[in-house]
């Protein structure tokens, strides 16, 4: 089982709520690389299609966040950012 943050607490005690918190964290990682490729865009084309990108993949994070939370995985959500607000992190 897949542990994370500096608490190590398990993050997910089923498989599917596992597979869950790993398709948000590669959500995360995709906006982030949206968000460099924006940083490094100067042609307005790129700008442009650079903030489609970043809306498309807030949208794909924001429902995998949904989908965790109606799973009942709240709990283990605050545990896997370090956060007691979820939504200040979103």
């Amino acid at each position: 089982m897949r542990k994370i943050n500096r608490f190590r607490r398990d993050v997910a005690r089923d498989d599917s709520m596992q597979d869950m918190f790993n398709e948000l964290s590669d959500l995360r990682t995709a906006l982030d690389d949206a968000y460099m490729r924006f940083n490094i865009a100067t042609e307005p084309e790129l700008v442009e299609a650079c903030v489609y990108e970043i809306n498309a993949a807030q949208s794909r994070y924001n429902y995998q966040l949904r989908l965790i939370k109606e799973s009942g995985g709240e709990a283990a959500f605050k545990a896997y950012s370090g956060k007691e607000d979820n939504a200040a992190w979103v």
